[in-house]
């Protein structure tokens, strides 16, 4: 569902009339429901080139950019087999979601893999561009995003399993998903550009250290032609799952849980770009700065249509359920903002094994290997404890009580 409303937010044209510019309305109906992400960015490129105070085609172009990059990301692991049924996805509860076997994936090298994660982050990167020359200048795409189609298997047929619009809106009585409008602004240009600075974030903490004993050692669970240490030994990429183990378990699912083992026991990494770990630190302060940013921009609204994001005065939001409050958009950002001071080393990260405070800033500066299970048990902290004021779990019991239990979905929402 998280995907599904990601993927259909940044691609999704409208059957309603937009209510700025005619230009950019038409050409966004004339790619309803095609998924052709391609086609679509040179002509929202072209108009966007023709006029350069043309907003909403701006807008556009950077919501089709964002939703290329999924396509990128997408297609590429499919291609790969990635979440295919593996017993590894099985046991993860992955298979048959969001992702689908492909019956004939490809051999996948750690350098193969680092190429999907350095193409999702350079697209994200040109998304992120483009819709910060959205500026100030008041634009408006109003979507319909029920009926949004993605080729997210690079197959270039578009049908019904493409429609993944569907999943976010409600069916009528025929079986078919109702509209799911709603209309983008100037801020939600701003919300956008914090889902894909979050997005380069992660990406960048995976390619900014080496994962090869990783690799090596479990990605095996991960794709099933995974050209890994493990596999070489073996002599084949994965077993046909003939056998049974002394445990009582097929050799499949024995394999799958030893790989997880394996995954999981070697997230022991070495920074090996430290340049780009810095650039994680900036992507994040960058997202809390966008939230500051959005909201600023929701407070100035005085129309109040189909709103992505609305306003405690706007009573037209598409997600009924989640409402905003003032008070709820005043504690998101308190808690952002102690978070910018935990990143900058102001404010110390708390560990529930130490006193102490955890300096962050330090960590983005001075790394040393990030040892997943140690920094859970403690000793992987150690290097960087730090005397000074520890973040509280004050913020977060308020923010809890604020959001009426719920803080999860709200920060999903607001990012």
């Amino acid at each position: 569902m998280a995907a599904a409303m990601l993927m259909t937010a940044a691609f999704g044209w409208s059957a309603a009339p937009a209510k700025a510019d005619s230009a950019a309305s038409a050409l966004f109906q004339s790619y309803l429901g095609k998924g052709r992400i391609s086609e679509a960015d040179e002509q929202m490129l072209a108009l966007a080139t023709k006029a350069s105070g043309n907003a909403d085609a701006r807008l556009g172009l950077g919501m089709v950019r964002t939703a290329r990059a999924l396509e990128h990301l997408s297609q590429a692991l499919y291609k790969y087999g990635f979440a295919s049924e593996i017993p590894a996805m099985r046991l993860l509860g992955l298979s048959g979601t969001v992702f689908s076997t492909n019956p004939d994936p490809q051999s996948i090298t750690y350098q193969d893999f680092r190429g999907i994660l350095t193409t999702f982050a350079a697209d994200l990167d040109k998304a992120d561009q483009t819709l910060a020359e959205v500026g100030d200048i008041e634009a408006k795409l109003t979507v319909d995003l029920s009926v949004t189609r993605f080729d997210w298997n690079g197959d270039g047929i578009i049908d019904e399993r493409d429609h993944i619009g569907a999943a976010i809106s409600d069916l009528d009585d025929a079986g078919k998903p109702r509209p799911f409008v709603v209309a983008f602004d100037t801020a939600d240009a701003r919300w956008l550009r914090g889902y894909c600075n979050i997005l380069m974030a992660l990406t960048k903490t995976l390619l900014s250290h080496d994962m090869s004993r990783s690799w090596d050692a479990g990605f095996g669970s991960l794709f099933p032609r995974a050209v890994t240490g493990l596999a070489a030994a073996n002599g084949v990429g994965v077993d046909d799952g003939s056998g049974v183990t002394p445990f009582g378990t097929s050799k499949r699912d024995a394999e799958a849980i030893a790989d997880l083992i394996s995954l999981v026991h070697t997230i022991d990494w070495p920074v090996a770009d430290q340049a780009m770990w810095l650039e994680v630190r900036g992507h994040l302060k960058r997202v809390i700065r966008l939230n500051h940013e959005t909201w600023a921009l929701i407070a100035k609204e005085t129309d109040d249509d189909h709103e992505w994001l609305p306003g405690p005065r706007q009573k037209s939001g598409v997600l009924p359920s989640l409402d905003v409050t003032q008070e709820r958009i005043d504690s998101w950002l308190a808690l952002l903002g102690q978070v910018d001071q935990v990143l900058d080393g102001k404010l110390l990260m708390p560990h529930w094994r130490f006193t102490k405070g955890v300096n962050l800033a330090r960590v983005f500066e001075q790394p040393g290997n990030f040892d997943l299970m140690l920094w859970i048990t403690g000793p992987g902290a150690l290097p960087f404890l730090d005397n000074g004021k520890v973040m509280d779990a004050e913020a977060w019991s308020q923010a809890t009580r604020i959001f009426g239990g719920d803080v999860a979905s709200y920060a999903f929402y607001f990012n």
